[in-house]
């Protein structure tokens, strides 16, 4: 039995990938795919377009086999900690055998040697890094420019110097070069596997054939053009996608919540969360009234030093109240002390027995019958999936789902 592991948002399932799907099937000859998917908030710090169960419907019924949950705080992370806690999650399932990504240059080799590189930091490397740091970069940006200066140096090639830049400065390829990393730094068997994007851009915003970016359709949506998405989204997807918008969350939907939070926090509170450089709380302290929505915030916090989504990873943990000193106990633990599955296909039941037998940490299904029997580490990384949770019901306007982590069953299609 064969299983390759895709990491993804599906917000929302699209075209694109099921492209990704069809051809990591195709290449690796895979008997299942299974997916670790963030859950109500996105990588860039934002609601998601409609809820985790309704985006696991989504991926079953295009023909993902196993959809499991990426926990909020590191759905909302960097790009290193989202795709180590990611690929913890595909190790420590027992089963996968290969990792697929998508990226932007569609060459394994050079993302391999990239992350190599980075891994086993040479001398010159660290030099270049810590004088672009001296200069005001964060710590990204600097490696990001580092990584183009090394390879300039080492190997002065005008098309692989291209390559590198491109590399280090498209987000899909970004997000590659993490995830060999951290299967480096797991030492683990699952080889990786990248697939060149189609058509569109990450950022794209209008639709421009059946292949379109989630951000595109996104925005779309957001117009009420629905006619134009139908034709970049599988039929169940679409259907399901247009059935759950009735009110789609928007970061300023969270302005109240960060309102409070920062009225009863002060400066020794903040700098107590987790991996939120101690400039940009300064610069939140400093701007932050309460005629201040989260958007206004935003725009006056972000720079050339901290991207907008890095600072709306930052403005999220703080209203969840992501403490260093819980994730300093997770990070003992390669971040991952549960896995939650969300649902499968019922032709892939399989693996989950599979996965019981294999897997290093416990394998849940439902929160309810085994919340009890967690362990500390466990409970308080859920705690912060439930917080995340009754946050997104709230400005979703739905209070019936407001208990939705125990009261939803266990999706199966």
């Amino acid at each position: 039995m064969y299983i390759t592991g895709i990491v993804a948002e599906y917000n929302p399932f699209h075209n694109g990938h099921l492209y990704q799907l069809n051809q990591s099937k195709k290449l690796t000859h895979s008997d299942f795919i299974i997916a670790v998917m963030s859950g109500n908030f996105t990588q860039r710090g934002t609601p998601s377009i409609v809820n985790k169960f309704v985006r696991t419907q989504m991926a079953l019924s295009s023909g993902v086999d196993m959809v499991l949950e990426l926990p909020v705080p590191f759905a909302a992370a960097s790009a290193e900690r989202f795709c180590e806690a990611a690929v913890s999650i595909l190790n420590k399932t027992g089963i996968v055998n290969a990792i697929s990504f998508g990226s932007e240059l569609g060459d394994i080799h050079l993302l391999k040697d990239i992350a190599k590189i980075l891994v086993n930091e040479p001398p010159h490397l660290s030099a270049l890094i810590k004088d672009y740091l001296s200069k005001g970069y964060s710590f990204p940006r600097a490696r990001q420019a580092a990584v183009i200066d090394f390879f300039s140096i080492t190997n002065p090639n005008h098309h692989l110097l291209e390559n590198v830049k491109k590399a280090v400065e498209n987000p899909n390829n970004i997000l590659g070069i993490e995830y060999i990393k951290a299967l480096i730094k797991y030492n683990t068997s699952i080889s990786p596997l990248t697939i060149k994007r189609q058509v569109s851009n990450y950022h794209d915003t209008d639709i421009y054939s059946s292949i379109a970016s989630a951000t595109a359709i996104r925005t779309q949506l957001q117009s009420n053009h629905k006619a134009a998405i139908k034709q970049c989204m599988p039929f169940d997807s679409y259907n399901l996608l247009i059935n759950h918008s009735h009110l789609i969350p928007t970061l300023d939907h969270l302005s109240d919540f960060l309102h409070y939070k920062l009225i009863f926090s002060n400066k020794s509170s903040l700098y107590s969360l987790w991996d939120i450089p101690k400039d940009i709380i300064l610069s939140i302290l400093n701007c932050f009234t309460e005629k201040l929505s989260i958007l206004d915030i935003i725009d006056k916090v972000t720079s050339k030093t901290y991207t907008r989504a890095t600072v709306q990873r930052a403005l999220l943990r703080i209203i969840l109240n992501v403490l260093q000193d819980d994730m300093d106990k997770l990070n003992d633990l390669n971040w991952i002390p549960y896995i939650r599955v969300l649902g499968c296909r019922k032709n892939a039941t399989v693996l989950l027995s599979e996965m019981t037998k294999h897997a290093s940490v416990p394998v849940i299904t439902s929160i309810k019958s085994t919340y009890p029997d967690f362990s500390q580490e466990a409970r308080l990384l859920l705690d912060y999936e439930l917080k995340a949770s009754y946050i997104y019901q709230y400005i979703t306007k739905n209070s019936r789902n407001y208990h939705q982590e125990f009261t939803h069953p266990f999706i199966k299609l």
